[in-house]
């Protein structure tokens, strides 16, 4: 999300504001300026806590083809998707959260992996995203097995690259039990890229919380680039998450997956089980502030994760937001494919825009407001992301138009479908233009949308993948129709689902659904290979 609330906040809300006199009654309640609530002050940064090397953790063995406790996090009709995964990366974790009075994570984690690269392998890399400077944290990897025997892994790009050496190289096919014991410090009052990682303001966002496997590309090996702190730092694979999680018992947590056993420990602990079913990446919520709400819509249990010291306020926008939620998961729903979990997230949190992780996402406590329109775009703009990211997954690094140009194409679908009044959907469409058309008129850069996030100085960033990038398939709407458009795009969600996809991948959906050559607009829009037609095409 990121850039683009901040442009949305703004560019579009200023925008429409502007035009608002000469808007219709559904298109002014759309226009109108959203009211924020104050912003709360956070507790100064702590000096870290120092965390010295734990005795390690009881770790149970894992029967890694029982997969039956993982299909409770699917909606029935999905659950058999379950099976796919039993060679899928596959993590069983067992971690505990303390306050002291930093937030102290101390954890480990048994992880099957199964070489799915069709190449013999003689490492594995982990990413260590908390070291990243996107993210802020401190994590240490202090034990490292492979097998049960121990080995002593190799530590790059800032400490965010974990590789761990075989004793004897893993054939295709294959399959390595490995274990790393870790902690995890955030610093109180640590909230960093655009909230997604931090404790601040009593809330502890936990996402990227565990050292995560990385991606190995044919041809080019195990990914390692550092993220740009101005995107996405992730890119990872489907897989299974189990995991056992004990926090004090005066938090509330919600977590992607489904919690499906509770165990209260009598010494003022709980210890969650948590499961998932596919799952891009796992993360979790947890504050003593908050309290849920919850309502069903699709098959899917939506909820709401909201504080509680802010409930009885007038002008609370837990209602509007959960009639914006179930909205939005039954157009996209209708629209792409169904969503296949049992449990969907929307948690209020100290971002100051919206950030999307998969069955969960966090949406700023500041627009959490009643008759907020920027609420309804942040929301529908993260539950877009469940389709673009966390179900057909990309390289959100180096190829981050791939979800965030197409989510934010997906607010154009939420808002023609969401009012009967086709004006609505209209001039949400043309800020965007106008948006772009004053970017341009800057003399600033028409870059092409394939482009790796640090590719985007300045204001690019914004304009190019979260203004142009939706553009762009309004322009195919105006080639093929808005009919074709649509259906492209669930046969491209039904083609990657659960997977990774790349721009050619995009390309192959829409032109044979079209059943037509598309490569001259790819080009010019995606590429940049050829001149564009005009700045309004």
């Amino acid at each position: 999300m990121k850039t683009l609330l901040r442009l949305v906040a703004l560019a579009l809300l200023g925008a429409l504001l502007l035009s608002a006199l000469s808007l219709s009654a559904p298109e002014r309640a759309l226009s109108a300026r959203p009211t924020l609530q104050p912003t709360e002050t956070a507790v100064p940064l702590t000096t870290p806590t120092t965390v010295p090397a734990p005795p390690l953790l009881d770790l149970p063995e894992v029967d890694w083809q029982d997969v039956s406790a993982h299909k409770k996090a699917m909606k029935p009709a999905f659950a058999d998707d379950v099976d796919r995964f039993v060679n899928a990366n596959r993590y069983f974790i067992v971690a505990s959260l303390r306050f002291e009075p930093d937030a102290v994570f101390r954890g480990a984690q048994r992880v099957r992996f199964t070489n799915r690269t069709g190449e013999a392998l003689d490492l594995i890399v982990f990413r260590l995203y908390p070291n990243t400077p996107a993210l802020g944290g401190r994590m240490t990897v202090h034990h490292v097995e492979v097998n049960g025997t121990k080995v002593e892994p190799s530590l790059s790009n800032l400490r965010s690259v974990l590789g761990v050496p075989l004793p004897v190289p893993l054939q295709a096919g294959e399959s390595v039990e490995l274990r790393l014991d870790f902690t995890l410090v955030m610093t109180r009052g640590l909230n960093t890229s655009y909230g997604r990682f931090g404790y601040v303001n009593d809330v502890v966002s936990a996402t990227a919380w565990y050292p995560t496997l990385s991606v190995y590309e044919p041809n080019v090996g195990w990914w390692t680039d550092l993220p740009s702190p101005q995107g996405d730092p992730a890119y990872t694979e489907i897989g299974l998450y189990d995991v056992r999680l004990t926090l004090p018992s005066d938090l509330v947590v919600a977590t992607s997956g489904v919690i499906i056993e509770t165990r209260h420990n009598g010494d003022g602990t709980i210890t969650y089980r948590d499961v998932t079913g596919p799952m891009r990446d796992h993360a979790f919520q947890a504050s003593r502030r908050y309290m849920i709400t919850e309502t069903e819509a699709d098959g899917t249990r939506i909820v709401m994760l909201h504080y509680k010291d802010c409930a009885e306020q007038p002008t609370d926008g837990t209602k509007v937001a959960m009639q914006y939620a179930v909205q939005a998961l039954t157009i996209f729903n209708a629209t792409f494919g169904e969503y296949p979990y049992a449990e969907l997230v929307v948690a209020q949190n100290p971002t100051p825009s919206g950030v999307e992780f998969p069955g969960i996402v966090q949406i700023a406590e500041r627009a959490w407001v009643q008759g907020n329109r920027f609420l309804e775009v942040v929301i529908a703009h993260e539950i877009g992301h469940q389709w673009f990211y966390a179900l057909v997954g990309n390289n959100q690094v180096s190829l981050p138009w791939i979800d965030e140009s197409l989510t934010s194409y997906a607010e154009f679908v939420y808002f023609r479908a969401a009012y009967a009044d086709p004006k609505v959907g209209e001039a949400y469409v043309d800020n965007f233009q106008q948006r772009y058309t004053a970017y341009l008129k800057r003399g600033l850069p028409d870059l092409p949308l394939e482009l790796p996030v640090r590719s985007y100085t300045g204001i690019a960033y914004g304009a190019i993948i979260y203004t142009k990038g939706p553009l762009f398939y309004v322009a195919l709407e105006q080639l093929l129709g808005r009919e074709t458009v649509y259906a492209a795009i669930a046969e491209y969600f039904k083609r990657h689902k659960y997977g990774i996809a790349v721009t050619d991948d995009v390309q192959r959906a829409f032109e044979d659904v079209a059943k037509r050559d598309l490569s001259a607009i790819f080009n010019q829009w995606v590429r940049g290979s050829e001149p564009r037609i005009s700045s309004s095409s």
